[in-house]
């Protein structure tokens, strides 16, 4: 037996809460898309297997970064790697938004937005359309990836690894929070609800865009906004990263919150949704790595 194999299958129990998060909850939701096979013959099950993959290469991602310790690209990657694990999962709840129910909630939501607002800030935003602001907004949308990883890579080069980790887990919480309620209120979005009312066109980036609405996103996946929800994580802990950070993360994720609704991938009910989920996260985030915290103290002593 090579020597190195008792290891792989003991790295397990040195995972970091962000990577039990991820595979805890592709276990969930591979096990509801079994489920919904037998219910509704969801079409979805091929990826279960694949599922299966990614859980194994969670499970072993601790032997991986005592391998390539000596190597800060490749600790980087594994640190942030719960990223695309969430990423992932935001491709699982897609394929569960039926689960409970065929009907959407968008005329609720609409309603909701109607009775906070005293009107549809969807349809109302219109009468700004123009293609250098749709541009602009578009531009935002696209820079909520880089700028997730950005903060990520500014604590990882600051060697604050307790941050980058409390970062990630509090993403994945908000992320979780989010996918399973498209399950429970799903809803289609103002882009299909309001199917007349689209953005003026724009450029570059709204051709790209153009593209990750084809390729990327899915009906259903509108209430909370997940994206809203990361994007307050994100400034919470840009604001933590430091100033320089701070001022290049904030003023782009205000834009991009306005351009959920701007492109109509949001009801602004949706927005608010995720900014509260967002808080939450952060405190429930903090409250339970304290408590892993001093549990490993006791145990310790």
């Amino acid at each position: 037996m090579n020597p190195a194999t008792p290891e792989v299958f003991t790295s397990w129990k040195h995972s970091r809460p962000s990577e039990k998060l991820v595979v805890f909850s592709i276990a969930l939701f591979s096990c509801l898309i079994i489920v919904d096979y037998f219910l509704h013959k969801n079409k979805s099950i091929y990826l279960v297997p694949l599922s299966l993959l990614i859980i194994l290469l969670f499970v072993l991602i601790p032997y991986w970064r005592k391998k390539f310790s000596e190597r800060p690209l490749a600790l980087f990657v594994l640190s942030a790697l719960p990223l695309a694990g969430y990423a992932y999962l935001y491709k699982l709840a897609g394929s569960l938004v039926h689960l409970l129910s065929h009907s959407w909630n968008d005329e609720l939501l609409a309603s909701l937005d109607r009775a906070i607002f005293g009107l549809s800030p969807n349809l109302a935003i219109s009468d700004y359309y123009h293609p250098w602001l749709t541009e602009l907004m578009m531009f935002a949308y696209v820079a909520y990836l880089p700028l997730l990883i950005i903060v990520a890579y500014v604590f990882f080069r600051n060697k604050d690894e307790e941050q980058l980790e409390t970062y990630v887990f509090t993403l994945g919480i908000a992320y979780v929070v989010c996918f399973l309620l498209f399950i429970f209120i799903p809803a289609a979005s103002p882009r299909f609800y309001f199917s007349k009312n689209q953005p003026a066109a724009g450029f570059f980036f709204r051709k790209l865009m153009n593209l990750v609405e084809a390729s990327g996103q899915y009906q259903g996946g509108s209430f909370p906004s997940a994206h809203c929800a990361a994007g307050t994580v994100m400034v919470i802990y840009a604001w933590r990263a430091g100033r320089k950070t701070f001022v290049l993360v904030s003023p782009l994720i205000l834009l991009f919150f306005i351009s959920t609704v701007y492109g109509q991938y949001h009801y602004a009910v949706d927005v608010l949704a995720g900014i509260i989920i967002g808080l939450l996260a952060t405190l429930m985030a903090r409250l339970i790595l304290s408590k892993r915290a001093k549990s490993h103290f006791s145990l310790e002593r």
